[in-house]
């Protein structure tokens, strides 16, 4: 139990950790109203790597590890995780769908950024 107990604990800090990202990732970008697709898709990119390097680090054996062991231990706090981890999977897939689409858009308008209408 004291080992439960200490594990329970660093899975407390990660769902911490891991919900403070998500609030981050849902706040209002402020932006001016001319930024193109390609402001967009750079934001998205980045949203993508945040969200894509936080999921490899869930699926790390180190992490998985202590949640099958708090899942013999049937803890309590697994519910929270498995919440926050399809809440991150749920971003890390939207910011895939959304890099994906504005790439195809700046592949298109992005000649006419560069060039004149003529």
């Amino acid at each position: 139990t004291e080992v439960t107990e200490k594990l329970e604990e660093v899975v407390m800090i990660w769902i911490k950790e891991i919900r403070r990202v998500l609030v981050a990732s849902e706040q209002i970008r402020r932006g001016t109203d001319d930024v193109g697709p390609s402001a967009e898709l750079e934001y998205w990119k980045a949203r993508m790597s945040s969200f894509n390097s936080l999921l490899d680090e869930i699926k790390s054996s180190r992490v998985r590890k202590i949640i099958s062991i708090l899942q013999a231990a049937r803890s309590k706090t697994l519910k929270q995780w498995k919440e926050l981890d399809g809440n991150v999977t749920f971003a890390a897939n939207e910011a895939k769908d959304n890099v994906r689409y504005l790439y195809t858009l700046d592949k298109f308008f992005g000649p006419l950024v560069e060039a004149s209408p003529v």
